[in-house]
């Protein structure tokens, strides 16, 4: 089933490319590789955060104290 929201999405490529250590029988290009599939699931994770933190500071100035 395909993911719903981005956090579903987030959630699949944080499975899909773990953040695990290299294997020693890796090649250079398969680490590189593998490095730029991470760096990927990690900016969307930022990304995602940076938001996450965004909509709460709205919310927090929304309300009335």
């Amino acid at each position: 089933m395909a993911p719903q929201t981005i956090a579903d999405l987030i959630d699949l490529l944080d499975r899909l490319y773990p953040d695990k250590c290299p294997s020693i029988h890796d090649t250079d290009r398969e680490i590189w590789y593998r490095t730029g599939q991470r760096s990927v699931v990690e900016k969307c994770i930022q990304v995602m955060t940076i938001d996450e933190e965004d909509e709460d500071t709205l919310t927090t100035e929304d309300d009335p104290i």
